[in-house]
């Protein structure tokens, strides 16, 4: 990759990766209510927490993803839903929560569904390890 180019996908790789992981989910016979939906971003330009307050950076964003519907964690750069992923929410979400991204000065690195206990399924960039399971290992 350039070290121009942003870490990760594309909107059309998102949905890609989007579809295989919904397949994945489909598959699972416990997915019968909705289930957490962690989105997870990284920041186009990175603060150093140890001189400037993450927080006091991204706080103003919680208001506008607010309006997406989702709950935005200025510590960890993540949004937070609850929902049954389908692919109408795939084809709707994914491009509006991309795009917000981008404007707020953000990369969208994906999402992970995370039900209690199991492992995430997702269709993200980065590792996710639900440390609340036995094994630690993700998917």
């Amino acid at each position: 990759m350039d070290t121009n180019e942003p870490p990760g996908w594309n909107l059309d790789e998102h949905l890609s990766a989007g579809e295989v992981a919904l397949s994945r989910i489909d598959a699972d016979y416990l997915h019968t209510t909705p289930e957490p939906i962690c989105h997870h971003f990284s920041a186009v330009n990175p603060v150093d927490p140890m001189t400037v307050s993450v927080e006091a950076t991204y706080r103003h964003l919680c208001l506008p993803f607010l309006s997406f519907g989702v709950e935005f964690l200025v510590d960890r750069l993540e949004a937070w839903e609850t929902t049954k992923p389908d692919r109408q929410w795939l084809m709707t979400r994914i491009p509006a929560i991309f795009a917000a991204a981008s404007s707020f000065g953000l990369y969208y690195q994906g999402w992970t569904w995370e039900p209690r206990n199991r492992q995430p399924i997702g269709a993200t960039t980065i590792r996710v390890i639900n440390k609340r399971t036995a094994s630690g290992k993700g998917s």
